[in-house]
């Protein structure tokens, strides 16, 4: 809705002290008197050079010019009388400054506007001693800087609360420091979402190869350093909806969608793929491969290749490997294994017995792929955990992961599916290890850093648990689970406030999740447990039980239900799911023991029961 208010075009002056709580502590009551040094430079150039002081709060100055030329002569003016300044030198003291030309309202307190606040994350942004401004700031100065200064293009920045770049430059005062640490926010990385590539083979059962081949691009880019890809969980999510590309990029938050087409013929190969940018909606590149069954893994590296190349980003280190490098080149044994995996990822009882037989045919056909040993690892721990405890799974899926270790000892995947083993058999140090080795061969691996996460989250580990679940958010924005998780952790510690961020970061990442996928379970159950955590027990209790109706016999639904159950203070019904979620093989007695989730119910009998039952492996 727009304002009728008029609008006026100005240049935004913001300033503040570096290390200003530092500096108080150390200080003590003589801060008070650096204060009243910094706003009486503060305002003497802004007499000087007309600025109008709008609002000062403690360290912080707002001030807006009429020309942005004034706006940067004072800056210079200013930064320039403090480095002469003795006791300025003596406490590191240091103003750090931030200028952007836009559109704002006068209102009688000031003026309000998307720019304003725009303006103080460019000052956010800078270093003490530094001065940025933005680029219509620059373009509003028409000419060269005044007083012999420099303007430094230093590309583009994601300024907090924004979702678009801003393009930054570094106002240098002459004879003063001109080297400073990157602007203090993130540098925009070009963000791809990968398809489903369609299968124009009619009335054939291969729908699983453009998944595969789709799969196998987004686990090369995921590699890419500077480079975000969108999870597999939230591109195939939009494989039944008939979307263009433009909109499918701006569901999933792309900037550009890979899109395309395979085809056997004859044991012959086409694969046709484009990719598209999601603003534009022009072609940044096509390509269409006509090979060999036997090639297809040579086709998906030269598409990653390519689009590396079109988005202007380094492939890959030395130490990274491609799809070729990584698989068996016996296509039956491929054939196999695209089929188990796609059996596995519906994450079913059902689905992980069928995907055990396919990765063991894969296996049988190449007895030294590794891949194949590492799906049929994930499917015995997935047994393990959730549908009987037995000692033969646990067993089963250490000697399949080793297995795939000694078969392929640089496969990263390989240590996760070991570290995963080790940790459920409570070896927890060699756990450790083995998640290090797999993110030292692949730094950016997401089931890497979540699983590791998860190691030190059941050891009761909660600093270490807290940094790895942020990092694999980091290296999976859209995953909404390890947000979650972050926030019960911050709790535990103590943090509330990072603990609420996280929290309601989650919930809307999960919401969005939700709009791709309306029967993620998943999302209903954990996004149900931040929602009970943030206050908001009327939509907890909605989604907990839209995730029951959905699955009401799935065992990881009925121990997070029991979760939000107990938070929200519905002890019977929690313990109730609980129960249940053990009787259909959630049996890991460190769940339960240090969930704080269930804090509520560790006084009453019926819960002390449960934990007797777990740990004797009664019901389980």
């Amino acid at each position: 809705m727009s304002s009728s208010l008029p609008k006026q075009r100005l240049t935004f002056f913001f300033s503040d002290i570096e290390r200003s709580t530092e500096l108080l502590a150390g200080l003590g009551e003589g801060y008070a008197q650096v204060l009243r040094e910094y706003h009486n430079v503060i305002r003497l150039v802004l007499n000087e050079y007309g600025g109008k002081e709008v609002d000062t709060a403690g360290d912080g100055f707002f001030v807006v010019f009429n020309e942005a030329h004034k706006a940067a002569a004072a800056a210079l003016m200013a930064q320039r009388a403090f480095a002469v300044q003795a006791w300025a030198r003596q406490i590191g003291f240091r103003v750090r400054m931030g200028i952007h030309t836009g559109d704002a309202i006068a209102i009688p307190s000031g003026y309000i506007g998307l720019e304003v606040h725009r303006a103080s994350r460019i000052c956010s942004a800078a270093n003490g001693g530094q001065i940025l401004l933005s680029q219509p700031a620059v373009r509003s100065m028409r000419g060269a800087p005044p007083h012999g200064a420099e303007l430094v293009d230093l590309g583009e920045f994601l300024l907090r609360g924004f979702k678009e770049p801003e393009r930054l430059y570094q106002l240098t005062v002459p004879g003063l420091p001109s080297q400073f640490p990157p602007p203090r926010t993130e540098k925009p990385v070009p963000t791809i979402a990968v398809l489903p590539f369609v299968n124009l083979n009619a009335n054939t059962d291969k729908h699983y190869l453009g998944n595969g081949i789709a799969e196998e691009i987004i686990i090369a880019l995921s590699k890419v350093p500077g480079l975000q890809v969108v999870a597999r969980s939230s591109s195939f999510a939009l494989k039944e909806q008939q979307l263009d590309v433009r909109e499918a990029g701006q569901r999933l938050n792309a900037k550009a969608v890979l899109e395309g087409s395979v085809q056997v013929v004859g044991g012959k190969l086409r694969i046709t793929a484009s990719l598209v940018d999601t603003t534009t909606g022009y072609n940044i590149w096509s390509g269409s491969f006509h090979r060999r069954m036997e090639d297809i893994f040579t086709v998906q590296d030269e598409i990653a290749e390519n689009i590396a190349a079109n988005l202007k980003v380094k492939l890959i280190s030395k130490r990274v490997r491609g799809v070729q490098s990584r698989q068996t080149q016996n296509i039956r044994a491929y054939d196999f294994y695209l089929q188990g995996r796609q059996h596995y990822y519906q994450f079913s009882p059902q689905s992980v017995i069928r995907a055990m037989e396919l990765f063991r045919k894969a296996i049988a056909i190449d007895q030294a792929y590794a891949l194949a040993y590492c799906g049929l690892a994930n499917c015995y721990a997935y047994q393990y955990m959730y549908m009987e405890r037995r000692e033969q799974y646990l067993l089963a899926a250490g000697r399949a992961s080793r297995k795939a270790v000694e078969l392929d000892p640089w496969l990263a995947e390989a240590y996760v599916a070991y570290g995963q083993a080790l940790s459920l058999e409570q070896h927890y140090d060699e756990a450790e290890q083995a998640f290090e080795k797999a993110l030292e061969l692949d730094p950016r691996l997401f089931e890497a850093r979540y699983l590791y996460a998860r190691l030190f989250f059941i050891q009761g580990k909660l600093e270490e648990a807290a940094f790895w679940f942020e990092e694999a958010n980091r290296a999976r924005p859209e995953d909404f689970q390890s947000l979650l998780l972050a926030g019960q952790v911050y709790a535990d510690l103590g943090r509330e406030d990072k603990a609420r961020a996280a929290r309601r970061r989650g919930v809307e990442v999960a919401e969005s999740s939700l709009l791709l996928d309306p029967d993620n379970t998943r999302a209903f159950y954990l996004g149900a447990n931040g929602l009970a955590a943030l206050g908001e027990a009327g939509k907890s209790l909605e989604w907990a039980r839209r995730a029951m109706e959905i699955a009401p016999d799935d065992p990881m639904v009925l121990y997070n239900v029991g979760c939000i159950f107990a938070l929200l203070g519905r002890n019977v019904e929690a313990i109730e799911c609980l129960e249940k979620a053990f009787e259909k093989g959630i049996s890991q007695r460190e769940w339960y023991e240090n969930d704080s989730n269930l804090d509520g119910l560790r006084g009453l009998p019926r819960f002390q029961a449960l934990l007797e039952r777990i740990a004797e492996g009664v019901g389980s």
